[in-house]
């Protein structure tokens, strides 16, 4: 489990009794960066996604790249 996670559930656990609403319960799409920002809407770089996985052919690479970045968007719960 990630140290975020931990402090996380451990703030609601001792705060969630307060009627308060706190700065860090934003939605995702309150925190989204603006579109010209967004790195992750920037094409997929060939010679980063080789870099990245060097054991891996190009187009493997590719794939993989792909994968990793629709899975932090997913994360994010910025949608696709």
């Amino acid at each position: 489990m990630h140290p975020l996670e931990t402090f996380s559930q451990w703030r609601r656990r001792w705060f969630g009794w307060l009627p308060i609403n706190q700065q860090w319960e934003r939605s995702a799409e309150e925190v989204a960066p603006e579109q010209h920002d967004d790195w992750l809407l920037d094409p997929i770089n060939q010679q980063e996604a080789s870099a990245l996985f060097p054991h891996l052919s190009k187009e493997r690479a590719f794939l993989q790249y792909q994968k990793i970045r629709l899975q932090m968007r997913e994360q994010e719960q910025r949608g696709y």
